[in-house]
């Protein structure tokens, strides 16, 4: 029997423990579940794992303001002081206002910018370990059901 890959804590032992030590090294993972299933508090405890063991750590969030997102971690008791976020949630403008484009689509318009301030992000924290929040918020910026799954998969797939 081959030695088994060293594995990547989640932060929650139980579910270590189910995942045979964690989640296997520089791979990435898709968390899905309603509103209110865990999917962030699992991303907090990943990430503040991480930074407790000195690792680099980033968290995009698509859905929720940074400031919010630091003081409901503080409130559940986890210390993002030293996990990178980078901040993709839309401003109240976007959802209060009639977004239209004439000339371009928004997934034309907005994916652009999104990516490269993920890619400049990820360069300048080099971080070890990332948590993406909100994926279902790029739909917003995909015109059909199906450019919004392959986006996903892009995102998911990409290293």
């Amino acid at each position: 029997m081959s030695p088994q890959p060293s594995r990547v804590s989640t932060g929650v032992p139980g579910l270590d423990e189910v995942l045979y030590g964690g989640l296997l090294p520089r791979r990435s993972y898709l968390l899905r579940g309603g509103p209110g299933t865990g999917k962030t508090i699992l991303g907090m405890h990943f990430l503040t794992t991480g930074a407790a063991a000195g690792e680099a750590t980033l968290f995009i969030s698509l859905g929720e303001g940074e400031k919010e997102l630091r003081q409901n971690a503080a409130s559940l008791g986890f210390a993002l002081e030293p996990v990178s976020i980078l901040d993709l949630s839309p401003a109240s403008e976007f959802f209060t206002q009639l977004q239209t484009y004439d000339i371009f689509s928004p997934a034309e318009v907005e994916r652009d910018p999104t990516a490269q301030k993920i890619n400049e992000r990820v360069r300048s924290v080099s971080p070890r370990r990332v948590f993406v929040d909100g994926v279902r918020q790029l739909q917003y910026f995909t015109p059909d059901a199906f450019q919004f799954r392959k986006q996903v998969s892009a995102f998911v797939l990409s290293r």
